[in-house]
């Protein structure tokens, strides 16, 4: 008898431990992508849940109704782009209310008013209220101003200490970050020539170009087989660098990290304290924390003969998306990343579609909306989680210099960080 109770005691333990696969889903639904990644390693079904259909619904939906800093009622979106014709003038709005009907216009910082005709903002979001300007203009100087939309406070950045005689480094800023542990807001940039002859210094190619080699056309055309155009000029050819500027010391300094990854593009969002851009099949990262790189590889996607894709990085729910956005179909299809380095830890979360007249993505932001040109270049959004979509009634008059970023109000000061 008491060798049958046990059994019976044994069987009702195993009975008791088994949990029904619509909790077991309903559990794991509810983790964040980095930490159900790991447990799919706990149990084989469970590593199976990103192919099951009925899970990854429940998993879209808890995702997209999860709540993070950007849902804040202080958070809008920022619409800038340019107006008129020659010349054109920069246009800043925030647009705020359950379909972004609300517009309010913002006067730019007082150093960016005189040349007013391509402002960029850099990176896909303010950093605690703090957005970065600049200059993009190929005649202007690159003035870059660090500012505070709601307290109108600005600081402007300070050109690169200059290591070589008559040359002014001052390009374009990379990169806006902030690191948490020292509370510093940081810049990136690649120091280069200036692309002008400026006083008594020239622009010489870089190292690599063709033009230094004298069997090519273009030699002839700028005169280098001509060594009376050298005569009185000191030819030195500095390699460009990195440099990394500094709110609380208000200084640059250089970078010593693999240049070659930050010579494509500029970077296309931020988040927390990290910046992200494509290098071709790879997500570059940068930590403003640890002044380290990362690299991870982006999602690959099979094309039907004749098809081409535009890809896109954004932020979704405080996390990394990639878009494909599939040319001349309607469709996209958007990964999220657990963690970051991990090349498997792409989550593909959405094919959405068909979006009709989609031109161009850019970007999810907030209340999980997507923003979008379309073909008429009216810009739309759409509701990833009921597929709404409504226009905004604004029409794109220089579509490559529209822009639309998060914003989050901030009170507070950070001009005197540096003091």
């Amino acid at each position: 008898m008491a060798a049958a109770s046990a059994t019976t005691d044994k069987k009702k333990v195993s009975t008791s431990s088994h949990i029904p696969d619509d909790l077991t889903f309903s559990i794991l639904s509810k983790l964040p992508l980095k930490s159900l990644t790991r447990f799919t390693c706990a149990q084989k079904s469970w590593s199976l849940l990103f192919q099951n259909s009925i899970f990854m619904n429940m998993f879209r939906t808890n995702f997209l109704l999860s709540k993070h800093d950007e849902d804040d009622e202080n958070t809008c979106v920022l619409l800038k782009q340019m107006e008129g014709r020659r010349p054109y003038h920069t246009s800043l709005y925030t647009l705020s209310g359950e379909k972004f009907e609300n517009s309010v216009r913002l006067d730019l910082p007082t150093p960016l008013l005189e040349n007013d005709s391509f402002i960029r903002i850099l990176c896909s979001a303010g950093i605690n209220g703090v957005l970065c300007l600049y200059n993009d203009s190929l005649n202007a100087n690159k003035t870059i101003v660090l500012w505070n939309p709601a307290t109108e406070e600005f600081k402007v950045v300070p050109h690169s200490h200059q290591p070589y005689e008559n040359i002014e480094f001052n390009p374009r800023p990379f990169a806006f970050g902030y690191d948490p542990v020292t509370n510093d807001y940081k810049v990136i940039r690649v120091a280069n020539y200036h692309i002008y002859f400026e006083d008594n210094w020239i622009y010489l190619p870089r190292k690599e170009s063709l033009l230094w080699r004298k069997d090519d056309p273009l030699w002839k055309q700028y005169m280098f087989y001509d060594s009376h155009f050298w005569e009185g000029h000191e030819l030195q050819v500095y390699e460009p660098f990195l440099e990394i500027y500094s709110l609380r010391s208000n200084s640059w300094r250089k970078l010593d990290m693999d240049l070659s990854v930050f010579l494509h593009g500029r970077c296309m969002m931020n988040l927390n304290e990290l910046c992200h851009w494509q290098v071709n099949d790879q997500m570059a990262s940068f930590d403003f924390t640890n002044e380290i790189f990362f690299e991870t590889t982006l999602p690959s996607f099979d094309l039907k003969d004749g098809m081409s894709t535009k890809k896109d990085l954004a932020v979704l729910h405080g996390s990394v998306a990639f878009i494909h956005n599939v040319v001349n179909t309607g469709y996209l299809h958007i990964w999220i990343l657990g963690e970051l380095a991990v090349n498997e830890s792409w989550t593909k979360l959405f094919v959405l579609g068909p979006v009709p007249c989609i031109g161009r993505p850019i970007g999810v932001r907030i209340k999980s909306v997507m923003f979008y040109l379309k073909e008429d270049e009216e810009l739309a959004w759409i509701d990833l989680s009921t597929q709404r979509i409504e226009e905004i009634g604004v029409k794109a008059e220089s579509p490559a210099w529209l822009q639309i970023v998060t914003y989050k109000e901030n009170l507070l000061s950070f001009v005197g960080m540096n003091n």
